[in-house]
């Protein structure tokens, strides 16, 4: 899961939800969250690294989305993990050469790199709390049964690596009262490339009732000296969060229907927001993941096992002469899961 302080990652969707505004000083339990990266179907296989070596099989981008395996799978294996020198930021590398690939090549899938951003958090949190477990919580949230959950995250692709290079991640935070931002700089270490910039924000949520609260002035000065609103020091520019299509089904085309099977469902009994990622490029009827440029996703609700998914989207072409394709993920029923917009070139050189 990809937590800011205390689960990164536990990607629930906060609109609809009321301010708590009272003191919480609930002990939390410790409840586990698994949020792990679904694989596009348009990408081989990655051998995942706890377990069994899965096969190498090409998948073409009009494959349909049925499966007979689990699409969740780890983040590549890490080979180093450390604070910035004044810990202000976070550093990981990765090993990326075992890792599902575009079609036939050797360019690594922009599947991968979201699921770097997930681990390096994760990652980032084990230092700040000691907590060395898949799910770490620091003490002071669990004492005030609180988390976050992210609201919005947002890519931008520049070069995707090789499967034989090596990928660098930095991450830097700023806790506030009710929302937190965290930052990426996902470069490549072999060539020195840019490959990705991340921006995303979080809300910080009661951990039982799913209210918005805030965080008490105490717990947000713990890490006053491992966060900053400096993030020049990432080294790149940020993206921008887009304006999202406001479109209901009708005004839309339906490309793709999922049914929400047990794998993909985390451990708090609802979809991980990862998993929208997999329908999302699946869903996109674009042709190579390699001309994948920006994504930006924006989370409204959960979904869980059982439920019809419906993927709508309008596609439009810019001056430039990018793809732009809004996105709407709903249930059979009619409930918005997310809105999301992603941008394509016309080939991998523009």
């Amino acid at each position: 899961s990809f937590f800011l302080s205390f689960i990164f990652f536990l990607c629930l969707p906060f609109e609809k939800r009321m301010m708590d505004k009272s003191v919480l000083k609930s002990t939390a339990g410790g409840r586990k969250t698994s949020s792990l990266m679904k694989l596009s179907s348009r990408c081989r296989a990655c051998r995942v690294e706890r377990g069994a070596r899965g096969s190498r099989t090409r998948l073409r981008a009009s494959q349909a989305t049925t499966r007979s395996t689990s699409r969740l799978s780890p983040a590549p294996p890490k080979t180093r993990g450390e604070y910035a020198s004044d810990k202000r930021s976070y550093v990981e590398e990765y090993v990326v050469s075992d890792c599902e690939t575009i079609e036939e090549g050797n360019v690594v899938s922009p599947v991968i790199i979201t699921k770097i951003v997930e681990s390096l958090a994760i990652g980032h949190f084990q230092k700040l709390s000691g907590d060395s477990s898949d799910v770490p919580r620091s003490k002071e949230m669990k004492e005030l049964d609180l988390t976050f959950m992210l609201s919005r995250i947002t890519f931008d692709f520049s070069e995707l690596p090789q499967s034989d290079h090596q990928v660098e991640a930095e991450t830097c935070f700023k806790p506030q009262k009710v929302s937190f931002k965290r930052d990426f700089a996902i470069r490549n270490k072999s060539t020195g490339a840019t490959v990705a910039a991340v921006t995303s924000t979080y809300v910080l949520v009661n951990f039982k009732t799913r209210k918005l609260s805030i965080a008490p002035k105490e717990m947000v000065d713990l890490y006053k000296d491992f966060s900053t609103k400096d993030t020049s020091r990432l080294g790149l520019v940020l993206p921008r969060k887009s304006k999202l299509g406001s479109f209901t089904s009708e005004e839309a085309q339906l490309t793709k229907t999922f049914t929400v099977e047990e794998s993909d469902i985390d451990l708090n009994g609802h979809v991980g927001a990862t998993v929208y990622i997999h329908w999302i490029l699946d869903s996109s009827e674009s042709a190579s993941l390699e001309t994948l440029k920006t994504l930006d996703i924006e989370y409204k609700q959960e979904c869980f096992l059982g439920e019809k998914i419906q993927c709508y989207i309008q596609t439009s072409v810019t001056e430039e002469g990018k793809k732009e394709i809004s996105h709407l993920i709903q249930t059979e029923e009619g409930n918005i899961l997310l809105r999301a917009k992603s941008v394509w070139l016309e080939n991998k050189t523009n």
